[in-house]
Parts: structure tokens; sequence; C-alpha cells
């Protein structure tokens, strides 16, 4: 980039701009649940100033390939299926597009002026850039490499990062007012906008999507946003002029560079700064993209370090730089597709997913049974005509369009493992969740207007029991049986229709029923954590009875019969009933 192009930025980034470049931003370009074909992982660097692109690979740490692209290569990011990167290359508004089999370029797509972040969509279709200095986001089609829509943002867009069910772009920068622009990505409108903190520049989203960790260049900070809502619940301060952020596979962890040579590591279960990694050559007299990628067992972070032509490999076990990879002139863009298997087209057989490996089933069809005894897990509009069992260690996401034809298992994942998701998803027979002490959403979440996630349809029964960590279900469609007993974690049941009888019972934290449409009876004795039962309709009886913990009733249209007996305390009013008996005859 010319410097007469400093016309066209705030005065604020003024000082970024030497001799005949500059450079800004960050690039968040981690799609978050892509994968890479070849066996072995292999990053991807992006050299500004020599045009060109280093290809790093991770088991031995040396550079096998060096690509040359477009003038000041900045971003990049990997399609799921491994075959194709998209690197953005600032001084030519055009983004090169490399096949991953043969490392050279086959396509260059023009875009808006001064490209910096890059993302590609989970299911591989879109990749979205920002424009810095156009206020825009051009979207690319992969499958033709043109661009099909351009989205007007804030000002200065940098950091583009992309939700895991794919339905949201979240674009950092808006230096007027520095906000986070929210972009669907179903009609590439913005949505909302959310305001964190100072000079927003590096953003990635949690694997399970809840959250998205903002790094806030101008006030040392980290925001971070709950996406249900798209509003930050937590400000972290952290190192000096913070880029780039990348987040582990299981979500326990937030990587971010800093421009005062450090890497301040985030425990998401905390939100507190756990450790601060020192690392060389990370500042130098201009702003790099911070580029930050993580390799696909979440076993190293990879940091580009332009000052040393370098980048910085730090060990996630010791939080140390093991070692320093030579690349190519002035690095800034580092990634790694981060899933280090992965499933498309027609697979025969059963899958089995194990410790240490990120696994993604991406349109595909898997004519067996899924089992998961570790490792993370993504299934991504996907067929799974038999079984999905998950088990231990495990992280796992069934996103959008994903059917799967028998049922869905998940037993025994310990406490501290980050909240899994069901989202979208068909299961044409049961789903039990037993024994678990990790949180799970089973549904919708975000506001109605624009979910993140949409509801469940499954067609069998849903049992909750056992569990010791909060359990959401809410809008969907249960065609039998919904059973939620002997839990020791929050369950809330809400917006959901079910056509068979519902138990809550035995639980031992708070339970909320509300909103609901219950087509046979609902029945909720012998809890010992507080219960509400709000605004349902429920065909057959509704009955609250045996409760030691506090019970609330209130506002439900009952066709049959409403009975409370023998609860310890009970308040209620506004139903409606044919018969109303026992403690609840006067609500």
């Amino acid at each position: 980039m010319k410097a007469n192009s400093a016309t066209r930025l705030s005065p604020r980034w003024a000082w970024f701009l030497k001799s005949t470049f500059w450079m800004a931003g960050v690039i968040s370009a981690l799609a978050l649940f892509s994968a890479h074909a070849m066996a072995a992982p292999f990053g991807y660097v992006t050299n500004f100033e020599d045009n060109t692109v280093s290809v790093i690979d991770a088991g031995t740490n040396t550079v096998v390939a060096t690509i040359p692209v477009g003038n000041g290569p900045i971003g990049v990011a990997v399609t799921p299926d491994g075959t194709l990167a998209y690197v953005a290359d600032l001084e030519e508004a055009a983004v090169s597009v490399i096949s991953t089999a043969s490392n050279t370029v086959i396509a260059t797509v023009p875009v808006g002026i001064e490209p910096i972040g890059i993302a590609v969509t989970p299911n591989g279709a879109l990749v979205y850039v920002t424009n810095v200095a156009q206020n825009t986001v051009s979207v690319i089609a992969t499958a033709t490499n043109t661009v099909v829509a351009t989205v007007p943002v804030g000002i200065e867009p940098f950091g583009v990062a992309i939700s895991p069910n794919g339905a949201f772009a979240y674009v950092t920068g808006n230096v007027s007012d520095n906000t986070v622009t929210v972009i669907s990505t179903a009609s590439n409108t913005v949505v909302t906008t959310i305001t964190v903190g100072n000079g927003p520049l590096g953003i990635a989203i949690t694997p399970n999507g809840a959250f998205a960790y903002v790094a806030n260049f101008d006030d040392n900070t980290a925001s971070v946003i709950a996406t249900a809502s798209n509003t930050v619940v937590a400000t972290i301060p952290v190192g000096v002029e913070p880029l780039g952020v990348v987040i582990t596979p299981d979500g326990a962890h937030v990587y971010i560079s800093n421009l005062n040579n450090t890497v301040s590591v985030i425990a998401t279960a905390t939100n507190a700064v756990t450790t601060s990694v020192a690392a060389s050559n990370l500042s130098f007299p201009l702003l790099s993209a911070g580029g930050i990628s993580i390799t696909p067992d979440g076993s190293s972070v990879y940091v580009a370090a332009p000052e040393g032509n370098g980048v910085a490999v730090i060990s996630t076990a010791s939080n140390v730089v093991s070692t320093t990879v030579t690349v190519g002139d002035l690095p800034t863009g580092v990634n790694f597709a981060p899933c280090n298997n992965i499933i498309s087209g027609t697979f025969s057989g059963n899958v089995n997913v194990t410790t240490g490996q990120n696994f993604c089933i991406v349109s595909a069809v898997v004519t067996g049974n899924v089992q998961q005894n570790g490792g993370n897990l993504t299934v991504i509009g996907s067929n799974v005509n038999g079984n999905v069992q998950i088990s231990g260690t495990s992280t796992f996401m069934i996103s959008p369009g994903t059917t799967i034809g028998n049922n869905l298992q998940v037993q025994r994942i310990p406490s501290g493992t980050a909240q899994n998701q069901v989202c979208g998803a068909t299961i044409n027979g049961n789903l039990q969740f037993q024994n678990n002490g990790t949180a799970l959403l089973i549904g919708t979440s975000g506001p109605p207007s624009s979910p993140t996630c949409p509801a469940d349809t499954i067609r069998g029964n849903v049992q909750l029991q056992t569990n010791s960590a909060a359990i959401t279900i809410t809008g969907d469609t249960i065609g039998n049986v919904l059973q939620v007993q002997q839990n020791s974690g929050v369950t809330t049941i809400t917006g959901d229709k079910v056509g068979g009888a519902v138990q809550v019972q035995q639980n031992s934290a708070a339970s909320t029923v509300t909103g609901n449409t219950f087509s046979s009876d609902l029945q909720v004795q012998s809890n010992t954590g507080t219960t509400n039962v709000t605004g349902n309709t429920v065909t057959g009886n509704l009955q609250d009875q045996n409760n030691t913990g506090p019970a609330q009733v209130f506002n439900n249209i009952i066709g049959n019969v409403l009975q409370c007996q023998n609860d310890t305390s009970i308040t209620g009013g506004g139903n409606t009933a044919r018969l109303k008996q026992g403690q609840c005859a006067t609500f």
C-alpha cells in the first residue's frame, strides 16, 4: 500500500505509516471448523514484504513450500476440505486462491480496497474479506471464486470470524465507535453492532459458538461477547497493544498476541489471564496483523514474529516458546485449518474419534455409527445413518442441517469441558444426555429474530439424567417423552413442543419450565431445587407434588386436571384447567 493512501485512514492510525507501505489490523482468519486434506498439519504464513506465502509442516517445523502471491499478502484462511487457501493481498485489492495440492495460485479474485481480514464459513461455501479502506466486507463464493455480495460495515473493518454454525460473521474495527458488526450470512446484511473496547482488531469465537473474544488494541483489553445476546459480558486486561486472537480446540484457553512481545493466555472458565508467554520480535515500527493460529490437536500456538522474519511456536502444555521457524520477509498472517481429520462425501462404515483428534464431518454421509471417546467432534450439514455416541473428555457440536438416523447418546463427559451444543439437527431416534459434568445447549440461542442456532427436531425420547452442569433445551420439537431427572445442574426448558409426557423430578438444582406446549401430561415432583412452571400449554394433566424446594405454578393452560400436593412451599395463580385440586385449588 502506498503512502498516499494514508488520507483514507483516521488520524489515530496514521503513525502506522512508514515508507511506501503500512500494515494495520489483525487477521482473525481461523475458520473454526475447517480441516486440511493432507495427513500432517500445515500452517500458511503470509510474508508481506516479499509477496509470498510460506507453508510450514508442523510435524517438523520446517518450511516445505514458498508460494508467490499478490502484493502485500496479510491474511489467510483455509477451506474446510483443506483444498484451498485464500490470501488477502492488501496492496492489490484482491484475494489470491492457492490450491494446497500443488501449492500454486489458481485464481485471483478482485475485492475491496486494502483487504486484511479473511475467514471461511464452516461449510466452505463463502469467504468473508474485510476491506479496511472501503468500509465494506466482500463475500466470495468458493464454487466460482467470484464476489457475490458486498456488505457495508463500520469505518476501517479489520478482523473477521465466522460462528461455528456458519450463521454469522463477526467483524471488528469500526474505529469511529469501537464496535463489532454482526452480519447474517444467510442474507449478507448487518443484524446488529456491539460496542466493545477501544481499537478492536483480532477476534475469535469459541468452538461451541457461545462467546467471541475481541482484542482491543487501544486499551490493552479483551472484550468477551456472549453470542446469544450479542452483549459484552466481561472485559479482561491483557498485554500492551493486543492484536491477534486464537482459541484452543477444547475452548478452554484463549491466546492473544501483544505488541510488547508477549502472548496473554486466558482461561475461559474464569475469564482471567493465567500466564503471559514471552515471545521475541512480535513488535516493530509498524502494526503487524498479529497473526496467530493453533495446530489441530491444540498442542502448539504459532505466532508471527515479523521483526525477526519468523514464527514463534508456543507449546500449550508448558506455555513457553519451543522453537522459531524462519519464513519470509515480514510475516503477518498465520493460519492452520483446525481439524486434523475430515470426512466429506460418502463414508462407508463407522467413524471413531479419539483423544488428540479434531474431527470434522462436513456435508457428508456416514453409513454407520460415529463414536467419540475423546478429542473434538463437529458435524455440519451431514447425515449419520446410525448412532452417534459421545463419551470421555470430549467437546462436540452437532450443527445445522445434520440428520442422525438413530440415537444421539452423550455420557460421562467430565466437568471443565466447554459447553457442547446440538443445533439445528434432526434426530430420528432418542437423545440421551447422562452423567455429564459439561454444560449442554439443545436448540435455539440468540434473539428470536436472528437466532445463532435454529431449533432441533427429535423424533423419539429425550432423557436428561444425573448431570451436574447446566442444561438448556429451547425451541425444539420432541416427538415423544421428555424426562429431566436427578440433575444437580440448573435445567431450563423453554419454548419447546413435546408430543409425549414430560417428567421433571428429583432434581437438586433449579428447574425452569416456561412457555412450552405439551401434548400429554406434565409431572413435576420430588425436586429439592426451586421449580418454576409458568406459561405452558398442557393438553393433559399438570401434577406438581412432593417438592421440598420452592415451587411456582403460574399462568398455565391445562386441558384436564391441575393437581398440587405435598409441596413444602408453593405459590401460583392465573392458571386455567378443567379441574383444580389440592394446593392448586385456588391457583
